[in-house]
């Protein structure tokens, strides 16, 4: 059921409200522009950046399914020419409320789902790429969310990965990695491919953050018995 942020909890308004305060008075790096044209230029930044990782061009999205874990109002797909697009954020139906999804400019239009991470109601093994930028250290338990990324990851899919390091705990920011405990969070579930931790933190009070790319571990899934099935419901039948 979909739900309204309650604003009286530091967690939510600092959310939405970093949101609000930089549609208002806009950022220094696209001086000018409106911030709809903003977050859609730092779709196609990060759309560069996840395609360099992988050593592709943009056109390996075309005909993919990404899914995009956490992704505020930020129109993290806008400019990703995917045939399927799927942004997860538990704040999505408030930032409707508020008039601030992007409209896409590439691709599919992408399905907004106002949900956490921990339970994804899409099935195993349905996206390509799920991408998870500035997220993880938002969730209060991001091992959930990687147990649900892994499941929905394709066998041959990849993850792409972007946190900030270091700092103190805050309300809309509850849990602090290092370099270390990411990746032991990570090997539970995934192989890191590529990481590279000299980056300009996304947050006030972080030391830096961490690009990272990822493949999932073969693991062993609960599976049915469709024979079982039919022998129960036959005899039911009797």
């Amino acid at each position: 059921m979909t739900r309204i942020a309650d604003f009286s909890d530091p967690r939510y308004l600092d959310e939405v409200g970093w949101f609000l305060y930089h549609e208002k008075y806009s950022r220094d790096q696209f001086s000018g522009a409106s911030y709809d044209a903003e977050r859609r230029a730092y779709s196609r930044l990060l759309l560069n950046e996840v395609v360099e990782y992988l050593g592709r061009d943009a056109s390996w999205i075309e005909g993919k399914t990404v899914v995009t874990i956490g992704c505020g109002c930020t129109g993290d797909l806008a400019a990703f020419p995917a045939a399927v697009k799927i942004a997860i954020d538990p704040l999505l139906y408030t930032y409707q409320k508020l008039g601030m999804l992007v409209g896409d400019k590439a691709g599919s239009r992408t399905v907004y789902l106002s949900i956490g991470a921990e339970s994804l109601p899409l099935l195993d093994n349905c996206a390509d790429l799920v991408l998870c930028r500035n997220a993880l250290d938002h969730m209060p338990d991001p091992g959930v969310a990687l147990k649900e990324m892994w499941r929905i990851l394709h066998d041959d899919g990849v993850t792409f990965v972007s946190v900030d390091i270091g700092g103190a705990p805050t309300p809309d920011e509850p849990t602090v990695f290092s370099v270390e405990s990411l990746r032991d969070l990570l090997a539970e579930n995934f192989e890191v491919t590529k990481l590279v931790d000299s980056y300009p933190a996304h947050s006030v009070g972080r030391l830096c953050s961490v690009r990272l790319t990822a493949r999932k571990k073969p693991q062993a899934c609960p599976s049915l018995d469709k024979e079982a099935i039919l022998r129960a419901y036959e005899a039911r039948l009797e």
